[in-house]
Order: C-alpha cells, then structure tokens, then sequence
C-alpha cells in the first residue's frame, strides 16, 4: 500500500480506536505474514478491549506486529 492510503486507514480507524490500537491494527495490515482468520479475531477483541478501556491490549497472534 502507498503511505497516503496507510494515512487514510489510519485516520478512518482512530474515529473508533484508540491511537495504540489504531496504529496497531494498521500495521497488521501491512502484515503480509499475517493470516486473515488471526486479523479478523484480533479486530473482533481489539474492539471487545475497547469497550473495557483495556487501551494497550495486544491480540494473540499479533505480538510482533
């Protein structure tokens, strides 16, 4: 992806996450090591961590990240 469009994920995805998830969830974007099904549920407990103010949580599978 080009920065612009990294930019853009970006500022679209912290009107809904914090600044450490929002950057954390862009990077696993980049991630082409990452599979999809370990995207998906660490989106899914990104957003369940959010809720709970758990502002730094790490999903499993995206520690190096």
């Amino acid at each position: 992806m080009k920065k612009l469009e990294l930019e853009k994920i970006n500022e679209l995805l912290l009107k809904h996450y914090n600044v450490f998830h929002a950057d954390l969830v862009t990077r696993a974007i980049q991630d082409d090591n990452m599979p999809i099904e370990v995207f998906e549920r660490g989106c899914r407990e990104i957003q369940k961590a959010e809720l709970m103010e758990d502002n730094e949580f790490v999903p499993k599978g995206w520690e190096k990240v």
